[in-house]
């Protein structure tokens, strides 16, 4: 909650840090510089594995609001091209779970973070469409109830990863504040997937 309550703080703040640091009004954007800020999204799991300690399969997807703070650095490279390298970290999503008659499962997402690269071309001069490429690591607790009573459950906690892609759009509303609109799949080991549409807001430097 009191993340929750940082990154929606960021997002109000975003526009006053970025006046404060902004290049000088007469200036045209650019998108060059360290970016700073935040993001809020809808983000579905997908679970897809066979379940042997419990003799049954889990086949769910479900969705739930995320949250994510990024961090990084783009080159604008002549009017045309954008690349860059950034770094995050987030959480959000909801709770999979499948029931037999062995027993109960669930898996439940956590912290995430990742580092990718983007290269984009400029549609106009403010707006910005690019791809991005990368690798996350999603932490999740996986929980297993035995309806036996001579059966201990079990609770671990695991450490996914998994490579990341997708693309968006970005516009430059003035010098140092921009907004953005991405979508990214996340495909990690042992089939389990991520989707994650996100809206978010970045101060230049």
């Amino acid at each position: 909650m009191k993340l929750f309550s940082l990154v929606a703080g960021l997002l109000v703040l975003a526009p006053a840090i970025a006046c404060a640091q902004a290049r000088d009004v007469h200036d045209a954007p650019t998108f060059g510089g360290v970016k700073v800020g935040a993001d809020i999204d809808y983000r579905w799991t997908e679970a897809e594995y066979s379940l042997p300690r419990i003799a049954s399969d889990i086949d769910r997807k479900k969705g739930g609001i995320g949250y994510r703070a990024h961090v990084g650095y783009d080159a604008q490279i002549g009017t045309m091209m954008v690349i860059g390298a950034e770094g995050g970290i987030g959480r959000g999503g909801k709770t999979l779970s499948v029931a037999s008659v062995t027993g109960d499962y669930s898996i439940k997402p956590s912290w995430t973070w990742d580092i990718s690269g983007r290269v984009g071309v400029l549609a106009a001069p403010t707006v910005l469409l690019y791809g991005r490429v990368g690798y996350s690591w999603l932490r999740v607790r996986e929980k297993t109830d035995f309806r036996a009573i001579a059966s201990k459950d079990l609770n671990t906690s695991a450490t996914e990863k998994g490579f990341l892609y997708g693309g968006g759009i970005e516009t430059a509303v003035s010098p140092g504040l921009f907004v953005r609109a991405e979508y990214n799949r996340i495909n990690y080991h042992d089939g389990l997937k991520t989707s994650r549409a996100s809206l978010g807001v970045s101060a230049g430097f």
